[in-house]
């Protein structure tokens, strides 16, 4: 559903592995003595979440994830639920106990923000506050939605919506040229609509048609409950869903949004003017507060066309119902409405997407908005308290020790010539590494909070998060800036930029764990950061020169081959079922799952290229250190799903399924095989292996 949203860019019977491997475990026990030292090595190898009676070679997800699946269930109110979850919650407390500090007027004296952090938190918390004042601060934004009388007023009412982070129509914010990286330019999307993507409303298979209906009794019920004649609310819920639905025809897929080519195209205002000149674009910028935007990159130009030929045919009542329903949908979605409102949007979200048991409960979805919206206020105590000792030095000479692979492994890549390699040196060795926090924390002194108001409180953080995206357009580029919080669990490769970034929320166990043997931290923390400095050089990335810029420096006959590479990718994927009958869409998921090969691959040589002549490290559980690295880029993926989340995120999510995140890549790499001593026939070992970096 839409969201008013900030504008930016996852033990059963002790059975042998394979006969083989049991016995390569024994032969390496027998010559390494485990090592005090290492104690917290057995921790980090969670040596309850395997399935013994699985073969490794048959299905090592299974193998290494197996007990963790028995043993765990999904929370009521989560739709999966994963060792990437599991880290977050922890890290979500954190952060509960942050804000409820501050809330209770004792934030850390270090903390600038502290009183204002407290005051959104207390304000969102404020449950009997909203029940009494949510529907009242519903109609005061509907009474500004019905003074719309023409087009002109149209246009200016969007532009204020945008300026409050409500994304009706399309989407506005700012972006770094293409074609120049070293500028910030206006980009416009398409967006608007309120089911999460274009094929909810066009594909006709049965499960859509469900959906549909449900979103339209849904609209229904929650206008009527809005104030709306049920006949009316039942008119316009139609209304709106014709015009989603013909605004949706003109988008662009998913896989095919993934062309960076075909979403840049750049254009002044008088291109925006012939594309859609029914809307008074003037009037839109003026309300927006940024009157002065004369250039732009347009994703999808079609969707603009059809926007400007609906406002010719589709009558001005019918474009205030649907700004109606974006906010009420939006209000509903960030739980500022009274509760029989945030119960039917969960309701309904629950029955088509999520399939969640419960809602959340207020605390987090209130920790979740600090976070979204004071990011990185919140984020400084949470780094003071919980990121330090070595864990930045070490991540970085982890990464350093992974591109010094990347380095080897491009020297030696056969199928590339050697004027594309040195433009790929160049680039890996251009990539700049942030690890833990920024080095510049942004500034919310301007950003005004009631404590008495959610509502208040929630649009002002918002349009404080609109205004500072929109006012780096025309300016040189900020390289100190982040895109996640310093307390996400994730991690991410910005190939305008040319940039990893690892925040201090993913540097802890079990993805970093201090003291656990280097095969462990490999194969964890090691992956991720293989997998993002791959994304550097994916279908995606390798359209990007070492400067950021949008650029072909690969010789033709190279690029062919690396396009033939990546077809047998996609391929690979797209015939691995994602849940019931549906299958992974292999070019939608294609740059992940390059990602997910190379990240393996350059971490195992970095592993080993670290290690080289040295003693070997200590067995865990008759495991070998190779074997541990496995087992510890696996065990990151352990997880399990509902069925509606499961679809849902077929059709949205460039990730595979967590199964084949391990089995995918695993199954193309003789590293695996020879760790383990699967043989050819095995399922984990591919026929036809797929290779690129």
């Amino acid at each position: 559903m839409k969201h008013m949203a900030i504008i930016a860019v996852f033990a059963l019977s002790a059975c042998a592995t394979s006969h083989q491997a049991q016995e390569k475990s024994k032969a390496a026990s027998a010559s390494t003595k485990p090592d005090a030292a290492k104690a917290l090595a057995v921790e980090s190898i969670d040596l309850k979440s395997l399935d013994r009676s699985v073969n490794p070679c048959d299905d090592f997800y299974q193998f290494a994830c197996g007990g963790w699946i028995k043993s765990h269930q999904i929370p009521a109110d989560k739709s999966r639920w994963g060792r990437f979850d599991e880290l977050q919650e922890k890290n979500l407390k954190k952060l509960r106990d942050i804000l409820q500090a501050a809330a209770a007027g004792k934030a850390d004296p270090k903390d600038k923000y502290g009183k204002k952090l407290g005051d959104f938190y207390a304000a969102c918390m404020d449950e009997a506050g909203i029940e009494k004042t949510g529907l009242d601060d519903l109609k005061k934004k509907w009474a500004e939605l019905d003074a719309i009388s023409d087009l002109d007023s149209f246009a200016k009412e969007i532009g204020v919506l945008h300026s409050q982070g409500v994304n009706v129509i399309f989407n506005l914010f700012s972006m770094q040229d293409y074609k120049d990286s070293s500028k910030v330019i206006a980009s416009i999307f398409q967006g608007g609509l309120s089911l999460p993507d274009r094929d909810y409303y066009l594909k006709d298979d049965a499960k859509s048609e469900e959906i549909r209906k449900n979103y339209l009794e849904h609209m229904g019920k929650m206008l009527t409950m809005a104030g709306v004649d049920k006949d009316r609310a039942s008119k316009d819920a139609m209304a709106i869903f014709d015009l989603e639905k013909s605004m949706a025809e003109t988008y662009w897929k998913r896989a095919e949004m993934r062309n960076p080519e075909r979403i840049y195209n750049p254009m002044a205002l008088a291109g925006l003017e012939k594309l859609a000149g029914t809307f008074n674009w003037k009037k839109y910028f003026g309300a927006l507060g940024k009157p002065e935007l004369a250039s732009f990159s347009i994703s999808t130009p079609k969707s603009l066309q059809r926007i400007g030929e609906l406002l010719k045919k589709v009558p001005l009542d019918t474009w205030k119902a649907y700004l109606r329903w974006q906010v009420l949908d939006a209000m509903a979605n960030n739980r500022a409405l009274p509760k029989a409102f945030v119960d039917e949007d969960f309701s309904f979200q629950s029955k088509n997407f999520t399939g969640a048991k419960e809602i959340q409960p207020r605390w987090k979805h209130c920790t979740h908005l600090s976070d979204q919206l004071l990011g990185e206020a919140l984020g400084q105590d949470f780094v003071r308290k919980w990121f330090g000792g070595n864990a930045k030095e070490d991540a970085l000479k982890l990464i350093h020790n992974i591109q010094a692979a990347q380095g080897a492994n491009l020297a030696g890549l056969s199928w590339m010539d050697d004027a594309t390699r040195e433009k790929a040196i160049e680039k890996l060795k251009k990539i700049d590494n942030k690890i833990g926090y920024p080095s510049k924390w942004r500034d919310y002194t301007s950003v005004k909070i009631d404590r008495s108001s959610f509502l208040n409180s929630l649009l002002a953080a918002m349009a404080h998060e609109v205004k500072r995206d929109l006012d780096k357009i025309g300016k040189p580029v900020d390289r100190t800036e982040w895109a996640m919080t310093p307390q996400t669990v994730n991690a991410y490769y910005n190939p305008q930029l040319n940039e990893m970034v690892f925040p201090a929320g993913i540097l802890q166990p079990m993805f970093y764990t201090p003291g656990a043997n280097d095969s462990v931290n490999y194969g964890a923390i090691g992956f991720v950061m293989g997998h993002e400095l791959t994304h550097g050089f994916d279908d995606e990335g390798r359209k990007f020169d070492a400067m950021g810029n949008m650029k072909d420096w690969w010789s033709p006959d190279v690029a062919k081959e690396f396009v033939k590479r990546a077809s047998c990718v996609e391929k690979q994927f797209s015939g691995y079922v994602a849940v019931a009958d549906v299958h992974v869409n292999g070019k939608l998921t294609l740059g992940e799952n390059i990602a997910d090969l190379g990240g393996l691959k350059l971490s195992m040589a970095a592993y080993r290229a670290a290690h080289k002549g040295q003693k070997p490290e200590a067995t865990i559980g008759g495991f070998t250190p190779e074997q541990q690295f496995f087992l510890a880029a696996a065990h990151v993926w352990c997880s399990k799903i509902r069925p509606e989340e499961a679809r849902r995120r077929v059709m949205l999510d460039p990730h595979s399924p967590p199964k084949w995140r391990v089995n995918g890549p695993l199954s193309n790499l003789p590293d695996f095989a020879e760790a383990f001593q699967c043989k050819p026939g095995d399922a984990m070992v591919r026929k036809e292996r797929c290779e690129l970096w």
